[in-house]
């Protein structure tokens, strides 16, 4: 070999060695970000805790797709006999529930941030078309554009015209069965208008509203609250305790019939409005476009709309309308080729923590709070963000001094996402949890299995306040009247120390009357409400005590159970988890709180002011006779003489059942003005409807 052929051999062998090296990089590489897409996947579907937003799920699943692309060697030799997250939709069906072959797949849609996108989609679809299926090439082609639900996927079944099965995506084949949790949705039909057999899929959602009320109902129990609705719908559908779904309020939007032209449907448009008919509830929100320039429009504008919706969408759905071309245009392993979904950007913004502050909630719990560099996100100035609880500061390593990313949470509650690593200067300040409240400087404690830090001092100002604001709350004992800077004030004084010492304020008539904005007029309404709220009946009264994780339905259920206050605080834990609908959280939440020394001294106190503890002799006597006893009611439409929780306050208290839903279960409806869809259905029952006088002649005797 002369020295010419061995330099290029040497010269060849050294290329391969840096290929064979590159190529172990990139398969290392690729290890790595299928293992982390992985765990992502187990904590969104599995776990209902994402600790990255969808648009960085998205990026990692895309840059695992351009490996797969241009190393497909990778595809065809898993070790782990795993198939590529690429491959897979959603997550596994969970063992706490039966699990069930869906019988066409649960597909997810392929989805971009991008309009170019959108553009190469109609591109593809119109090629497609024009070369497979000349029959349509003269035709306009049609898309629809609907919201894209940002909630748990759900398929429902029904067999002539009954709810028989409810069954979650879970990996796209099998899903877990939820019917008995479904059936708590007041939106979801039980009985169809029609004795049909279908099956339909849409979304379960928390309202916005709801949401933010159960988060802060968790942040003042102390417990994890919800990243965002999707987490909250999709934890409180996997929920054991079909109360707790019952109490949530979830919400159910339907947007696609399985097998639409077995029922004559040609068109997705048609497949909407003859559910919609049925008695499925929809968006309303289905748009029909030719032309794509207007669609493209059509996408901005919604970017704004969306915000004035009470439940979160992620982005938008296009779809092809014809179910004719739906077997033309074919599916992918995971998705339909003939739809795509446009997902929103979340809004996020660059700012500086400042600082940290604590918070003190109405059961004692310390939020730590940031104090951010003012900065403008989704239309508004934000200068504060949640940091929730200081296991979530550890785990995203927030220091005071970072730069952080804040986005809205539904919209709404700003919260910092993550720390801008890179920006990183080493002069940032490690968060301490606060060893003492914030308020009342009492020693601060960790309750055992919970991840909150609390103040125990019952008579700390700050707890006293957010108490009081419960206690006269309107679903409480509504004492209207009694606005924060009253209660400030009088804490400041010492006049308030507990909420026993809101029926003393009537001895302080001078000062009340000096108040800025209070007069003697002002004075005499709050001084009556004050004397009113003797009246209310034993369920609002525990209720206002504010019991972790007593919400009025429980109130409702162990008041009936146990007659009184000192009847229930003799009960053992397991006696009150006898109770139906009563859960494990509740029955010890109640045996604490009442075994409490300084609970039970504010209860005696106020028993002995002439708060109601007991349901009266009168009472139960009264629900023995009375007609309301053992039957089920719905109120609908706008009614003149009584708001909706009125009515169903008289209900309860009488021994009666308020349902969520119209079912033949139901056995009067009372109906006011523009009734709509309940009143259709209860007519087609042959459930008997009441007028308000009606109701009240009957049943109550005026």
């Amino acid at each position: 070999m002369n020295l010419f052929n061995q330099g290029e051999n040497n010269k060849n062998q050294n290329i391969d060695n840096v290929k064979n090296n590159n190529f172990s990089e990139i398969k290392e590489k690729y290890k790595k970000l299928r293992s982390e897409i992985e765990y992502h996947n187990n904590l969104y579907y599995n776990e209902d805790n994402p600790v990255i937003s969808d648009m960085e799920y998205d990026f990692l699943i895309r840059e695992l797709k351009e490996l797969e692309k241009n190393y497909p060697e990778f595809l065809g030799n898993e070790e782990d006999g795993e198939s590529s997250p690429t491959e897979k939709i959603g997550g596994i069906a969970s063992e706490k529930f039966s699990k069930v072959q869906h019988r066409v797949p649960m597909l997810s849609l392929s989805n971009t941030y991008n309009i170019s996108e959108i553009e190469d989609f109609d591109k593809r679809i119109k090629k497609i078309i024009w070369t497979e299926n000349v029959e349509n090439n003269s035709k306009e082609l049609e898309y629809i554009l609907e919201l894209k639900l940002d909630g748990l996927s759900i398929s429902l079944i029904y067999e002539n015209g009954e709810l028989v099965q409810a069954v979650t995506r879970g990996d796209g084949q099998v899903g877990e069965d939820v019917t008995e949790n479904i059936k708590e949705i007041s939106t979801v039909p039980k009985k169809l208008k029609e004795n049909v057999s279908l099956e339909v899929r849409g979304e379960i959602i928390l309202p916005i509203s709801s949401f933010n009320r159960i988060n802060q109902e968790r942040q003042d129990e102390g417990e994890d609250v919800f990243a965002n609705p999707r987490n909250a719908a999709s934890g409180t559908i996997r929920q054991l305790d079909k109360t707790i779904v019952a109490e949530r309020g979830l919400d159910c939007y339907l947007y696609y019939l399985v097998n639409a032209e077995n029922y004559g449907i040609k068109t997705h448009l048609e497949s909407i409005e003859y559910i919609e008919k049925l008695g499925f509830k929809t968006t309303k929100i289905f748009e029909k476009y030719t032309d794509f320039k207007k669609l493209e429009k059509a996408i901005d504008k919604w970017h704004d709309n969306r915000k004035k919706l009470d439940y979160e969408t992620d982005g938008l759905v296009i779809k092809v309308n014809n179910f004719s071309l739906y077997e033309i245009l074919g599916y992918t392993t995971k998705s339909p080729r003939w739809a795509i979904a446009y997902k929103f950007p979340a809004e996020q913004v660059k700012t500086k923590l400042m600082d940290v502050t604590f918070q003190v909630g109405r059961t004692g719990v310390i939020t730590p709070v940031a104090e951010l560099e003012a900065v403008n996100l989704s239309g508004s100035v934000v200068k504060r963000a949640s940091l929730h609880n200081f296991d979530e500061i550890r785990r995203k390593d927030i220091k005071i001094g970072d730069n952080v990313i804040v986005e809205k949470a539904a919209e709404i509650i700003p919260q910092v996402v993550n720390v801008v690593f890179d920006d990183r200067t080493g002069e940032e300040i490690k968060i301490q949890e606060p060893a003492n409240c914030p308020v009342c400087n009492s020693e601060l404690a960790h309750e055992e299995g919970l991840v909150a830090l609390k103040c125990h001092n019952p008579l700390c100002p700050e707890k006293v306040k957010r108490q009081i604001a419960y206690f006269v709350s309107r679903d409480a004992m509504n004492i209207s009247g009694l606005g924060d800077k009253i209660v400030e004030k009088f804490i400041e004084l010492g006049k308030i120390k507990t909420i026993v010492d809101i029926y003393s304020l009537k001895e302080y008539r001078e000062e009340l009357e000096n108040l800025e904005k209070m007069g003697q007029k002002s004075v005499d309404n709050l001084i009556n409400n004050i004397e009113a709220s003797k009246n209310r009946d034993f369920s609002k009264v525990l209720y206002a005590l504010g019991i972790p994780f007593v919400g009025k339905f429980n109130a409702n259920l162990l008041t009936k159970n146990f007659k009184n206050i000192e009847n229930l605080k003799n009960q053992s834990i397991e006696n009150l988890l006898a109770v139906k609908g009563i859960g494990d959280k509740v029955a010890i939440a109640v045996n604490t709180f009442l075994n409490n020394e300084n609970n039970w001294k504010i209860i005696i106190d106020l028993q002995n002011i002439g708060l109601q503890f007991a349901i009266n002799e009168s009472d139960l006597k009264e629900i023995a006779d009375n007609p309301i006893k053992g039957k089920n009611f719905l109120a609908t439409g706008k009614l003149q003489k009584y708001k909706r929780n009125d009515i169903k306050d008289i209900i309860l208290s009488k021994g009666g059942n308020y349902l969520s839903a119209v079912s033949k279960n139901l056995d009067f409806l009372i109906a006011g003005e523009k009734a709509g869809s309940k009143l259709e259905k209860a007519e087609k029952l042959g459930v008997r409807v009441l007028t308000e006088e009606e109701f009240e002649k009957e049943f109550l005797g005026i």
